[in-house]
């Protein structure tokens, strides 16, 4: 089931890690997409019932565009000179009133793995993935992947 309020604490959370670094957009959809999968591995339903399709830089929800525009989202718009980027951040301490214990060790074993890798980094690595080398472009990434999973 979607939850607009998990997905707002997963964006949250992860924008509020020391341990994650250069939090903007593409990578932040590449977190979310291994959160949701590594999620499902283990327990057989996603943290934030959002669902991905395989698009160029890899695994991005359905919706991403509206995504970074809900209530108490972190997202500040960087100019980067020919474009715009979307970057995520919280400085202050923070509660994430929507995500179980269970949810946060998941998160956290994302953060582990991947949350000091570059964009770039992780686009390489999400192209690794089973799921996303088996899907069509721009088709919807089924969750039945989930058990191939890098991480």
């Amino acid at each position: 089931m979607l939850s607009l309020d998990k997905v707002v604490d997963v964006i949250r959370y992860f924008a509020a890690s020391t341990k994650v670094t250069s939090l903007y957009k593409v990578k932040l959809m590449k977190l979310m997409w291994y959160a949701d999968a590594l999620a499902y591995k283990n327990r057989g339903f996603a943290i934030t019932g959002l669902v991905y399709q395989a698009l160029p830089m890899g695994a991005v929800p359905v919706g991403h565009n509206f995504i970074i525009d809900l209530k108490d989202v972190p997202c500040e718009e960087v100019d980067m000179g020919e474009t715009n980027a979307y970057y995520f951040a919280i400085k202050e301490a923070t509660v994430f009133p929507a995500l179980s214990d269970e949810d946060i060790e998941i998160l956290d074993v994302i953060i582990e793995k991947l949350g000091r890798m570059s964009k770039d980094e992780i686009i390489s690595f999400m192209h690794k993935e089973r799921a996303y080398v088996e899907t069509v472009p721009r088709d919807v990434i089924s969750f039945k992947y989930a058990e191939s999973l890098q991480i």
